[in-house]
């Protein structure tokens, strides 16, 4: 049987824009977190808000964007009346109620109570993803997680209570010493509490995390290489036989559950970003603001929203297209759509090194699309590198 047919159901449009609104504060930093995420002293989370609402006023007025997604951070740690004023005043700038396909908001266990729940929902939230990342109280301690498995299962349920219907977790595999029979275990435990996408990420040591620090002191070692890609094929597999079908590299959904906030991304479409280094991309431009939330906050309200915006080169443009577009399993990237935005034909661009993966058993031909195999699907690094606008062959 060969592989599932490309995506064609979804309604985002190529031409349509998204938002993405980052809440960076969170309970405590997790040891091997590396995103934008802090955790501040009584952080106030009025003024947040107000200044968010100021740079949705300089950037989205009037957007109507096609999805949204409240990222961080954790943006289940506003107080709820403060997350209700955050949706209706972005609502009243851009419209999204009247627009949006699609309403994504990350949660933590911790944060997330039946008071948050019921504002997000009656403020046009219409899917959660919660950060579960495991249901094992060891790995939870060594990651730093602020939360119980309990809690974490109890997050579902109240989601499900406040009357979400789309409902995604967060895992994350390759702990050292984990054993498969435990990740099977906590995979299919989550799947009977209801959720309906599930996001499951091979831990990463990032430089700079305290994981990492760890690692290098000695004190905490690395999953075998191996044991990682059996992990990777065999949750594939107990997925599938589950009725989840992964579509890109981390992500695995029931049928037409898939999130659609982050097709945005892997597609490269438009999209504005607000709050402290949130990334803007449109008319092949890319800019952010600051990354520390007090810093962002005083240049926002001078007016000085972007910190640096640059024009993007075409080579720079089709390399991307690829890294982004090469992650979803089925659909793979888009060759006309890539020459319209980028000005570069790819199967010109790259037809030295496109002919040598094809040949190699790493790529295929689609139509007018190309997508990796799943042998490239698992070697993507491979796959990628003869395509880096720097490398020559």
């Amino acid at each position: 049987m060969g592989p599932p047919t490309l995506t064609t159901s979804d309604p985002l449009k190529e031409d349509g824009i998204s938002l993405y609104v980052h809440i960076p504060f969170c309970v405590h930093k997790c040891g091997y977190c590396d995103f934008n995420s802090w955790a501040l002293p009584n952080p106030d989370y009025a003024d947040f808000v107000d200044t968010i609402l100021i740079e949705a006023k300089a950037n989205a007025v009037g957007l109507k964007p096609q999805t949204v997604f409240f990222g961080g951070g954790t943006p289940s740690i506003l107080p709820p009346p403060e997350l209700s004023r955050l949706l209706v005043g972005l609502d009243e700038i851009c419209q999204f109620r009247e627009s949006a396909c699609e309403v994504s908001m990350e949660a933590n266990p911790e944060s997330f109570s039946p008071e948050l729940a019921a504002a997000a929902f009656d403020g046009g939230v219409n899917r959660i993803s919660i950060g579960i990342q495991s249901l094992r109280k060891d790995v939870l301690e060594c990651y730093e997680r602020a939360h119980s498995a309990e809690q974490a299962l109890g997050a579902i349920e109240l989601a499900k209570a406040a009357g979400f219907t789309r409902i995604n977790a967060d895992l994350i595999y390759a702990f050292p010493s984990q054993q498969i029979d435990e990740w099977f275990e906590d995979l299919q435990t989550v799947m009977d509490a209801g959720v309906n996408h599930l996001s499951c990420y091979e831990l990463t040591l990032e430089e700079g995390t305290p994981l990492t620090k760890k690692h290098e002191k000695g004190e905490f070692p690395c999953a075998d290489l191996d044991f990682c890609a059996e992990l990777f094929i065999k949750t594939q597999e107990f997925c599938k036989d589950r009725g989840f079908t992964r579509y890109e590299v981390s992500n695995f959904s029931k049928p037409n559950q898939e999130c659609l906030h982050n097709l945005v991304y892997w597609r490269s479409l438009s999209w504005v970003g607000l709050g402290p280094g949130a990334t803007t991309w449109k008319d092949n431009v890319r800019d952010h603001g600051p990354s520390e939330p007090m810093v962002w906050n005083a240049a926002v309200k001078k007016g000085e929203c972007s910190e640096r915006c640059d024009a993007s080169r075409p080579e720079n443009i089709i390399f991307d297209c690829f890294m982004m577009g090469l992650r979803l399993e089925y659909e793979g990237v888009d060759m006309d759509r890539v020459q319209r935005i980028s000005g570069l034909d790819p199967r010109e661009y790259y037809y030295d090194q496109l002919r040598l993966l094809k040949a190699d058993g790493l790529i295929e031909f689609v139509g007018n699309r190309v997508r990796a195999t799943p042998m490239g699907f698992r070697l993507l690094d491979t796959v990628l590198k003869p395509l880096l606008p720097s490398f020559k062959l």
